[in-house]
């Protein structure tokens, strides 16, 4: 009787662990484009622009409104697909509604409020998202020549660990016809990320990043 006791109660024991275990690893989330790219909370003050969105969803409003543009960035993101990338999200966020609009080629011209835009871009494996980072295409308007900008601009451009964003990242800011502009572009993990502010404070666009590279895990 006690030995039948004794093998109920470590059933109950073993069941219960194995419980325990399935809901762990249950609530364990993956780590998305989507998930790591800007929100809300990053931006205080700003609003989503209707430009956001995965990549697909991008290039198919792209195809419509400017098919030349959709070649390009549809090309592009074809080769990145082929060398490891598995999927990729634009996050915009604006001031105001007419600094959401300047993100269009039909918009109202430089945005005036403040205007922040981020590409997160997930790969197959850590290795090929650092090949990635290396890489000198443009996607999305995004890419090597937004640093070139600030450097030809007499702006600082800050490379390595000394970014606070590891080894794979460079971070530039600099004024511009007494506009701010600020770029980070970083690799971590299975990720590749880019940001760009425009009239956006230094240290807000610099937490804004932070905030992301804090979700890669």
């Amino acid at each position: 009787m006690k030995i039948a006791r004794a093998l109920l109660g470590l059933a109950v024991l073993v069941a219960a662990v194995a419980c325990n275990g399935s809901s762990t690893a249950t609530h364990q989330e993956t780590v998305t484009a989507e998930s790591v790219a800007l929100q809300q909370g990053d931006v205080s003050g700003m609003q989503r622009c209707d430009g956001s969105g995965d990549i697909d969803t991008v290039l198919l409003s792209q195809k419509s409104k400017d098919p030349y543009a959709y070649a390009e960035n549809a090309a592009v993101w074809n080769r990145w697909k082929r060398a490891g990338a598995t999927e990729a999200y634009l996050a915009v966020y604006g001031r105001t509604g007419r600094d959401c609009a300047a993100m269009t080629s039909a918009g109202p011209g430089a945005p005036t409020g403040g205007l922040v835009v981020g590409l997160v871009v997930k790969y197959r494996d850590a290795a090929v998202a650092a090949t990635g980072f290396r890489a000198t295409s443009t996607l999305l308007g995004f890419g090597p020549k937004d640093l070139l900008f600030i450097r030809l601009a007499g702006g600082s451009v800050v490379t390595g660990s000394d970014t606070g964003l590891g080894p794979q990242s460079r971070v530039g800011s600099g004024t511009v016809a007494g506009s701010i502009y600020y770029f980070a572009f970083w690799q971590n993990k299975d990720f590749d990320a880019d940001v760009m502010g425009y009239n956006v404070a230094t240290t807000d666009a610099s937490a804004a990043v932070m905030d992301m590279n804090g979700r890669i895990r």
